[in-house]
């Protein structure tokens, strides 16, 4: 069973075309990962920060809290005073990048890929991938349990509510919402002091 599963993922490997160096690369940083990915704060903070700055294209902030995954961090920047809660999901292939003191919430998901559904005769995790940058401004809020897809950017100082799937790019100083998220309304300084708090923690 185990070499057939070794098998199979030197198959995959080839089909993704990910060098060699880049497969034994990428298998040292889920193995190192793995190790600190669940382990509590403060301890947890430190270690994940340390295994992820030789592995991110960029990371400026400590503040990843346990159970976050990460797929394809040489795809991944994440600016200053950053926090990206518990048990978050990181799917780099297209790119994900945050700006400066943006947050995501407990359980949220990001995937910056999508697979390929357009020849039925060829198995769908067999087909190719379809790559999506994600752009998450400054002074973004991503509550609990959002879903973004690839190709969205989030504008800076804009609110996603909790339990969103964002398909769209939403403009700075914007809240919105929703499946599909829709906008609910303005947070332009005229208006953010009626309800400064972020729905959704």
């Amino acid at each position: 069973m185990i070499v057939k599963e070794a098998k199979n993922l030197w198959k995959k490997r080839k089909l993704r075309g990910y060098s060699l160096s880049y497969a034994l690369k990428n298998g040292l940083f889920i193995f190192l990962y793995d190790c600190v990915r669940y382990l509590p704060t403060p301890v947890g903070e430190i270690l994940r920060f340390l295994v992820l700055r030789m592995f991110c294209k960029k990371i400026q902030s400590i503040w990843i809290r346990a159970g976050t995954a990460f797929f394809f961090p040489e795809n991944i920047s994440i600016g200053r005073r950053v926090s990206i809660n518990d048990n978050v999901y990181l799917d780099g292939y297209g790119g994900i990048e945050f700006g400066d003191d943006s947050g995501v919430a407990v359980g949220s998901v990001l995937i910056s890929e999508d697979h390929e559904i357009s020849d039925p005769d060829i198995l769908i995790k067999e087909q190719p991938k379809t790559p999506g940058k994600i752009t998450v401004g400054k002074n973004v809020w991503i509550a609990s349990n959002c879903t973004i897809l690839k190709g969205v950017t989030i504008g800076e100082g804009s609110v996603v509510a909790a339990g969103s799937v964002l398909t769209r790019s939403v403009p700075p100083f914007t809240l919105v919402g929703g499946n599909p998220a829709r906008v609910i309304r303005s947070l332009k300084k005229r208006d953010r002091t009626d309800d400064p708090t972020p729905q959704g923690e």
